[in-house]
């Protein structure tokens, strides 16, 4: 994966370093959610919208669990 760890930019409200190859494992291990959607729209919405929630030290960790509990609600 990734050598480079994931960080969320803040002034641009993009993710960094997130490699396609993460985005297709994240697809694959969470089939029925669009990764794609929720990386560039819920996420960057809610962050923007919870700044006092929204720094992170481990960005991987806060995109797996977003994933796994959209997966729990779709199942």
């Amino acid at each position: 994966m990734g050598s480079e760890k994931i960080a969320f930019d803040f002034d641009s409200m993009e993710w960094q370093n997130i490699t396609i190859d993460q985005v297709k494992f994240f697809e694959n291990c969470y089939p029925d959610v669009d990764v794609v959607a929720i990386l560039t729209k819920r996420m960057p919405a809610w962050l923007m919208s919870n700044p006092q929630k929204a720094r992170k030290k481990n960005w991987l960790r806060f995109i797996n669990n977003w994933l796994s509990r959209e997966q729990e609600r779709k199942a």
